[in-house]
């Protein structure tokens, strides 16, 4: 079983060290999801930047090329939305089983990651379908009719449920490496999960303060022009958008710690292999290459170099000693036995004749 080490790359416990952890797996996948929660932010940021711009522009051609941006900005939106929803899940899912691979201190801090990840979610969603019932109702809701609307404060709780979403979200990103980054990395992550609720505060006093505008507006229908109505609305809708474009700037951290984190842990598995197989000896011939071996073949007696006998006590020995009955195939030169009418080699008849009746 590995055991984590203070210093140096984490190794994951028995069985996780035969397959490759289902954590690793996690971490990437988290590390794709930074990705698609950078580009998300970034056309939040645009949706939110040109909604205002668009609130504040006069000219027609103007208004026209920041409409574009924003409606082009929605549609990338919506669709990152839907993969970084899908892509979520199977990460969440490979560190909730994986819990237990890098021992009860990184159970923890993931058991709390998986738990944030679901508040997160459970935010980030009851934030778009905010989005999609103003859209549906449209801006013009928010000043239509003598008293305030109800409509008037969507943006504004779009906004809050859009910051709780990403901060729960941050948490989600610091816990489920908590164990597992490098050490001199930890206050960082702590930097990035108290910046995301901090920015996502300003963007809420944004909204609010245009929120009491659009109320004291409302309220008194002799001061307010279309004008000044339309600037207050477009500053409510677009800074509804800035809490995940705001989030950019946690999430370029976190993606950066969990590159490291990625690179370590492949590190400490890798280091945990080769010692298991230097610590295994190899079975004797195991791992030798059998050469393989020639068949003798016999000179046959017409190319056979010449010999001088020589005659001692020791080549005098009967186990020594050629046997004097045995011939040679005249095709093949393969040694005959005495008597044999055959050659065992190729076929070839010796010559010998077999005997006759008696």
């Amino acid at each position: 079983m590995g055991v984590p080490a203070s210093v140096g790359a984490p190794v994951p416990y028995w069985p996780s060290v035969v397959l490759k952890p289902e954590t690793i797996r996690g971490v990437g996948s988290f590390y794709v999801n930074l990705i698609l929660d950078i580009i998300f932010g970034a056309f939040a940021l645009v949706v939110g930047t040109s909604s205002i711009l668009a609130a504040s522009t006069t000219g027609s051609a103007a208004a026209i090329a920041v409409l574009a941006a924003t409606g082009a900005a929605t549609c990338g939106l919506v669709i990152v939305f839907v993969i970084n929803f899908i892509v979520s899940l199977m990460s969440v899912f490979h560190m909730h089983h994986g819990v237990d691979e890098y021992g009860p201190d990184h159970s923890v801090h993931a058991r709390r990651g998986v738990m944030f990840k679901w508040i997160g979610t459970a935010l980030s969603t009851t934030a778009a379908v905010l989005v999609v019932y103003l859209a549906l109702a449209g801006s013009s809701a928010l000043i239509v009719g003598a008293a305030v609307p109800a409509t008037a404060f969507v943006p504004l709780l779009i906004t809050i449920f859009w910051t709780a979403g990403v901060s729960a979200k941050a948490q989600m990103y610091r816990f489920m490496v908590r164990a597992l980054q490098p050490p001199e990395t930890r206050r960082w992550t702590d930097i990035a999960s108290a910046l995301v609720p901090a920015l996502g505060i300003i963007a809420i006093a944004i909204v609010g303060y245009n929120t009491v505008r659009l109320v004291d507006l409302v309220s008194n229908p002799g001061s307010i022009t279309s004008q000044e109505a339309t600037a207050v609305a477009g500053l409510m809708v677009g800074g509804a958008f800035l809490p995940p474009g705001f989030a950019l700037a946690g999430y370029l951290i976190f993606i950066l710690i969990y590159g490291k984190t990625r690179v370590r842990l492949t590190q400490g598995l890798t280091a945990l292999h080769a010692s298991m197989f230097a610590s295994v000896p190899a079975p004797p011939g195991a791992w030798s290459a059998v050469a393989p071996v020639a068949p003798p073949v016999a000179t046959p007696p017409a190319f056979a170099a010449p010999m001088t006998p020589t005659v001692s006590r020791a080549s005098a020995a009967p186990s020594e000693a050629p046997p004097a009955a045995l011939n040679f195939c005249g095709q093949c030169g393969h040694p005959l036995p005495a008597g044999a009418f055959f050659c065992l080699n190729c076929g070839a008849r010796t010559g010998a004749s077999p005997p006759g009746p008696a």
